[in-house]
């Protein structure tokens, strides 16, 4: 009897040592996700900068080019500037994204694969401050992006958008245009 109540409380030892270690060590893939004040910080400061616009139609202006240039692009030339906004509301959330934002055909990959601080999530899991992937365009993946600023109800989910009509934006998208969700990992 002493012996059994000796193997189940190292058996119970062992169970509590190896639920610590899960909470401690990351799951597969190296990262853990971003805390969701990291999320949230990124999609305040995203929120606050709804209406800047680009000079005419030439995806350039000072704030633009500062945020291209924050992702270590040279210019010119100026680039379509979704992926510069979300990394910049990032950004300024201290998380330093991949360059490759630029180009949300490369970046989806990059969530797919758990690559580049992204990690691929469910659309149903999508909670205010991940990024959407959208495929406005044949060819690529995806080839837009936006921060959630809300979870998926009814169909629908409210986002905050950089160039979008040549300006920063708040939208409402139909979730069968979401083509990937992502989010954020350390």
């Amino acid at each position: 009897m002493q012996r059994m109540r000796r193997r189940i409380t190292v058996l119970a030892l062992l169970a509590v040592c190896a639920t610590a270690l899960a909470v401690v060590v990351p799951a597969a893939g190296g990262a853990s996700d971003a805390s969701e004040s990291v999320r949230q910080k990124a999609l305040a400061w995203a929120v606050e900068h709804v209406g800047i616009r680009e000079i005419g139609t030439t995806n350039c202006s000072p704030t633009i080019d500062r945020w291209e240039r924050d992702m270590g692009l040279k210019l010119p030339p100026c680039r379509v500037w979704c992926g510069a906004f979300v990394h910049q509301a990032y950004l300024r959330a201290g998380v330093r994204l991949s360059r490759r934002l630029i180009d949300p055909h490369r970046s989806y990959y990059d969530a797919v694969n758990r690559r580049r601080h992204l990690r691929k999530i469910a659309i149903s899991a999508i909670r205010p401050g991940d990024i959407v992937f959208y495929k406005f365009r044949n060819g690529v993946r995806a080839s837009h992006l936006a921060l959630a600023r809300s979870r998926p109800k009814n169909g629908m989910l409210d986002t905050v958008e950089g160039n979008v009509d040549h300006a920063s934006s708040m939208q409402s998208r139909g979730t069968k245009y979401i083509v990937l969700a992502a989010r954020v990992t350390r």
